[in-house]
């Protein structure tokens, strides 16, 4: 970075749509925070996925030293993250039909 970082290098610009949604997301936040873009904020907060939400709590529960709901959420940020088609694309930006099941796969897990 050239010491601004209300705004992203080249390099991340180019790598920013490979990475994982969460990265790509908290990378997005961090800039638009740089910026004081509060609409880019209140929109990346608003459009956040099932797993970004489930990475979420599990931060804020290890932060909090609560051990047992820290795993439970990242088995669950694990588990959603393993129901999706490409986890570098945003949820919803491609046919849902891609992704497995979240229904079929709690079963199949309980069974197995």
């Amino acid at each position: 970075s050239n010491g601004d970082d209300s705004s992203m290098d080249p390099l991340d610009e180019l790598l920013l749509p490979l990475v994982d949604e969460s990265v790509r997301r908290q990378v997005l936040v961090r800039t638009a925070e740089a910026k004081g873009d509060y609409e880019t904020l209140d929109e990346l907060d608003r459009v956040k996925s099932r797993r970004q939400i489930a990475k979420e709590n599990y931060k804020i529960a290890k932060d909090e030293g609560k051990d047992d709901l820290a795993d439970m959420w990242e088995k669950e940020a694990e588990f959603l993250g393993t129901l999706r088609a490409d986890v570098t694309q945003d949820e919803g930006s491609y046919s849902s039909y891609m992704d497995r099941d979240e229904w079929y796969e709690r079963t199949r897990q309980k069974i197995s």
